[in-house]
């Protein structure tokens, strides 16, 4: 999943696909409201990604929030059992001191992954079904107090759709998240299946509708497909995104640049089946600080995203 949404998501996402969705209703509760519904937090395994001299005191600061809200969370599984959930709190600014000295990319964010199926596949897997995200931004720094307050925001939110989702039905008997027998397969290791149709939609600025042209053209030599009624919501969807944002004084001459393809459909949740929502089911993706990029540039980006993703289908 990615944040558009990516995000991730998304890339929003969200991206989009189970897309990275921060905008709220009125009530605070975001769209992933409803997956959150008889998750069994017990069995969730806290994971934060931030400076190694700052995790421990983020990690007690995270569980803090969920002690004070009367929920109890598995926390971070000095346990080797695997857990079929997690929770993972990235807040970890990188140091971009070749390119721009002095400044950090940052990209808070909050992810649950837990056990899914695609009902087209059948492939069982790890894939988010929470996401609370914030684009990448170029800064100056990021203090200690900032990671503070963007821990604070995320999981409050959190939190907030867990409560809201199950305030109605507290006697509900909660579903937990079933292993598999064999590992779920990671990420890259989906099988994509036999696939004939799909719709393609491509953002890359001004040359979204050349660039989309030539994905439809590489397809078609693969015998795939890409159907111009738009409006046929079972076919799965192709998504390349190719995406520049200038970065102005904070990193003159340079663009913060999104380079992803994303392949999108619905997926159901492991522990309760009737709860389908859109994700990615395979994708490649990267986030660069790169000199503008040309469209030759990007015409090339788009022939290898592809090139991938056709290799992948053949992979079992």
């Amino acid at each position: 999943m990615h944040g558009r949404l990516t995000a991730p998501a998304a890339s929003y996402l969200f991206t989009l696909l189970l897309v990275v969705l921060s905008t709220t209703c009125l009530a605070g509760t975001t769209a992933y409201m409803k997956t959150t519904e008889q998750l069994d937090l017990t069995g969730i395994r806290l994971i934060v990604i931030a400076p190694s001299a700052l995790q421990e005191p983020l990690r007690h600061r995270a569980m803090r929030h969920f002690s004070r809200a009367g929920l109890s969370l598995r926390g971070s599984g000095s346990s080797q059992e695997p857990s079929p959930a997690l929770l993972t709190l990235t807040l970890n600014p990188r140091t971009l001191e070749r390119i721009c000295p002095g400044k950090v990319l940052y990209a808070p964010s909050l992810e649950l992954t837990e056990l899914v199926t695609a009902p087209r596949t059948g492939v069982v897997y790890q894939d988010t079904t929470w996401v609370s995200s914030s684009q990448p931004e170029v800064q100056d720094a990021v203090t200690a107090q900032h990671l503070d307050e963007d821990l604070d925001r995320l999981v409050t939110q959190f939190i907030t759709d867990y409560q809201m989702a199950n305030r109605a039905a507290p006697s509900q008997e909660q579903y937990s998240t079933p292993l598999p027998s064999d590992a779920a397969p990671s990420h890259q290791d989906r099988r994509l299946g036999d696939l004939r149709i799909i719709r393609v939609s491509v953002l890359a600025g001004p040359w979204s509708s050349g660039l989309k042209a030539a994905v439809v053209r590489q397809l078609a030599l693969e015998g795939i497909t890409s159907p111009s009624d738009l409006a046929d919501s079972s076919i799965v969807d192709l998504s390349l995104e190719l995406l520049q944002y200038p970065l102005g004084d904070q990193c003159p001459g340079y663009v913060l640049y999104e380079r992803g393809l994303y392949l999108v459909e619905e997926i159901q949740v492991a522990r309760r089946p009737q709860m389908r929502i859109w994700s990615d089911t395979w994708s490649q993706n990267a986030i660069q600080i790169v000199p503008p990029r040309s469209r030759e540039e990007l015409e090339a980006d788009q022939t290898e995203l592809v090139r991938t993703f056709l290799s992948a289908r053949h992979t079992r």
